[in-house]
């Protein structure tokens, strides 16, 4: 019997579609066509990163998600930002909610139960809007977005055609 490969995966908040239809309105009208822009479909601020993981460990990924899933709450998308290293144009929050960081705590506390590794970076939440981003590109300021959270998705990175990213998994924060 032949063995599931593993999947790449990773929790995200996943924006409504005003929210999307919002950033890829910015994306037009503000970013180069030679640039590489994150698809609308796949517009999310990843909460943790979960690389390779063994389909069987998909129902306790689950159910953590379930168990972490707090209450709704907005987030403030109002900076335009690039990383030079991974090459990364991105939109973030210049204040972080607190209930995002409880979220971002919550999972961590149950990935760590589940021997589940969790990035040691400190967490900056963002929305890819474009990779392969040598230099800011010259661009109109993001009129201050204001995202309600709503939902969370455990996600799988499939490579391929766009969109690459699949929820597995969606809970609505209420």
């Amino acid at each position: 019997m032949k063995k599931d490969r593993t999947r790449r995966l990773f929790f995200a908040l996943w924006p409504d579609d005003r929210t999307r239809q919002a950033l890829f309105h910015w994306q037009v009208h503000n970013l180069p066509g030679d640039l590489r822009w994150q698809h609308r479909a796949d517009l999310h601020m990843t909460l943790h990163f979960l690389g390779q993981v063994d389909p069987a460990r998909l129902a306790a990924l689950r159910d953590l998600g379930a168990e972490a899933a707090g209450e709704y709450f907005v987030v403030v998308l109002d900076e335009i930002g690039h990383w030079p290293r991974p090459q990364v144009l991105w939109a973030a929050p210049s204040s972080l909610p607190g209930e995002l960081l409880q979220l971002h705590a919550r999972l961590a506390t149950g990935l760590d139960a589940l021997g589940l590794q969790v990035e040691t970076r400190a967490f900056r939440p963002h929305v890819t809007l474009a990779r392969k981003v040598r230099n800011l590109p010259t661009a109109g300021p993001l009129a201050a977005l204001t995202w309600p959270v709503t939902e969370m998705a455990l996600v799988e990175s499939r490579a391929g055609d766009a969109p690459i990213y699949h929820p597995l998994a969606r809970w609505t924060l209420k």
